[in-house]
């Protein structure tokens, strides 16, 4: 897909995150199939722990100004916003950025913020793309190791590296 139309599909599903809130990506996970790309190239897996973690590390780490505020607010990536009503959220969006009416900020800026946050979604994948494997005999090394494991140690090491890294994508 080219970019613009990656994008442009990206804008449109971070528009269904906003009206359906993160609490309930879970129910509309099939209709995100952009955001589930990217979680798998930037996270790993498509889930919607997956998405919601990446969402938040991007926040987290690429999101500034006026538009980061705004997104963070409009998709409830802001502390204590995650289950908070859609049209809660639009009104305190344009309340802490100025705006008199909703409606105006709903027109544009609304529109604005989201295609920020698609680009930056966009920039955390073509980042993660970039990063070079340092040494390439450990990797093998660990991926041998890897293949003898069993089921059920094989779902371990997935549940302790899926902690491991939920705790840096925390970390300032």
């Amino acid at each position: 897909m080219p970019g613009e139309d990656r994008r442009e599909a990206l804008i449109a599903e971070l528009k269904i995150v906003r009206k359906t809130g993160l609490h309930r990506l879970r129910e509309r996970i099939d209709e995100l199939p952009e955001l589930s790309q990217l979680a798998t190239v930037t996270m790993g897996a498509s889930t919607a722990d997956d998405i919601e973690t990446m969402l938040r590390h991007v926040f987290r780490s690429y999101a500034e100004g006026a538009q980061g505020t705004a997104i963070g607010i409009l998709l409830g990536l802001e502390l204590g916003r995650r289950g908070a009503n859609p049209s809660v959220l639009r009104e305190v969006a344009a309340k802490r950025l100025g705006y008199y009416s909703v409606e105006t900020f709903r027109k544009k800026p609304e529109y604005n913020a989201i295609a920020y946050f698609a680009d930056l979604l966009l920039r955390y994948a073509s980042d993660t793309e970039r990063l070079e494997v340092t040494n390439p005999n450990k990797v093998d090394h660990i991926m041998e190791l890897i293949s003898q494991l069993t089921v059920a140690e094989y779902n371990e090491l997935m549940r302790r590296v899926r902690h491991w890294f939920s705790m840096l994508v925390q970390q300032p």
